[in-house]
């Protein structure tokens, strides 16, 4: 007769430890940082300037585009802001399949309409300045979110800067390295195309080597697929690893590879606590702006918070004489600087949660401790002391 096994019991249960995904929504706290909201507002400055030299050019080149999109930076600043918008709301209704398709529109439908509207160019060149904006913004702010993780204290800014210059181009590199081989394949099609299917005869060659090129169109959408997938984990990569940037993009895709169904529910929580942030700091500098104007503008008797209003949306007018105009245009300066502290805080807590999630993807599957990233001394790219450091 078989003995019955001993009885287990569970006295308590670690939740951090067992559900580690849930640290991914620390990066909210972490990201409500003076300091780094202030690389994050100083990284939107340069990627909005970027952005409306462009519109003021092509609203100069072309000021009666047939596009329905004549100004295609602020038309996705527009769209990113009432997608953002819905995601919020489907947080707050618990509502996950308007979640997912906000999120798709976020994610997505940014660029889709862009390129279905032939801004072709906007999505070559603004792509590009964004890539090199958020090499050194991006990195560092994903350098901070390392080291802070790694020594559970509050990270000095020196460091993480200087090796966000010094390692510019691997950042740079982490994001660009997939449209580059893209691109360079996509143009051997083209020439393939213009070569062997414009003259009789070699078209014949191009019809029996169109396999070939079907292999290269594989490889096109291999690896913007690639990219998609695996894009919020490239700068992290860098930061922790202080890898190359083909090195970045071959262990972010390993990563979502081995472990898909780990990695999209990282990348659901990641968005889950955007959205959760957006409600709370947003709710707060909302409720600031108004509790303001509300106090400030108690006695005062005549229209300047109008004009304020008018001033803050480009489809209304408000009449005043001119230092009210100069006064109410001063205050709505501050009130945008609010609405950026919110826009910072958004990059901010992007950069930390894929941090976090490149770490808890690594843990995962190769088992290396979160707190195990590079520090100078080290080999770079690997844990590995250098030869050339000294004890």
């Amino acid at each position: 007769m078989c003995e019955r096994p001993p009885a287990t019991s569970v006295n308590d249960i670690q939740f951090g430890r067992v559900f580690r995904f849930g640290t991914l929504l620390k990066a909210i706290g972490t990201a409500i940082s003076p300091s780094r909201i202030g690389i994050a507002m100083f990284t939107l400055a340069l990627l909005v300037g970027g952005g409306r030299t462009w519109d003021a050019i092509v609203a100069e080149d072309n000021p009666h585009a047939a596009n329905s999109i004549v100004a295609p930076f602020e038309s996705s600043m527009e769209w990113i802001g009432t997608s953002g918008g819905a995601l919020v709301a489907a947080t707050t209704t618990a509502n996950p399949h308007q979640f997912l398709a906000a999120g798709k529109k976020l994610i997505w439908g940014t660029t889709a309409r862009l390129w279905n509207e032939g801004h072709f160019w906007f999505l070559v060149l603004f792509g590009t300045w964004t890539a090199a904006v958020m090499a050194f913004g991006g990195g560092m702010l994903c350098r901070l979110e390392a080291v802070h993780i790694a020594t559970g204290d509050p990270p000095p800014l020196n460091p993480a800067l200087a090796m966000s210059l010094e390692r510019w181009v691997a950042f740079f590199g982490a994001l660009m390295v997939p449209f580059v081989l893209a691109a360079f394949i996509a143009l051997g099609l083209l020439v393939f195309g213009f070569v062997l299917l414009n003259v009789p005869v070699l078209d014949l060659l191009g019809g029996l080597g169109y396999g070939l090129a079907l292999l290269l169109g594989l490889g096109v959408t291999l690896l913007l697929l690639g990219f998609a997938v695996a894009c919020p984990l490239l700068l992290p990569a860098v930061a922790t690893e202080n890898c190359d940037g083909p090195d970045a993009m071959h262990r972010a895709v390993a990563y979502v590879l081995a472990k898909p169904l780990t990695w999209m529910l990282y990348l659901f929580t990641l968005l889950l606590g955007l959205a959760l942030g957006l409600i709370i700091v947003g709710g707060v500098a909302t409720l600031t702006v108004t509790i303001t104007e509300a106090l400030v503008g108690g006695w005062v008797t005549g229209n300047t918070f109008e004009v304020v209003a008018a001033a803050m949306d480009p489809s209304a007018t408000s009449e005043g004489s001119w230092s009210t105009q100069w006064s109410a245009g001063l205050i709505a300066f501050w009130n945008s600087l609010v609405q950026w502290v919110v826009a910072g805080w958004a990059i901010a807590y992007v950069m930390g949660a894929s941090t976090r999630a490149y770490l808890l993807l690594r843990y995962t599957i190769d088992g290396q401790d979160e707190a195990a990233i590079w520090w100078p001394g080290l080999i770079r790219g690997t844990l590995a002391p250098s030869p050339n450091s000294t004890d």
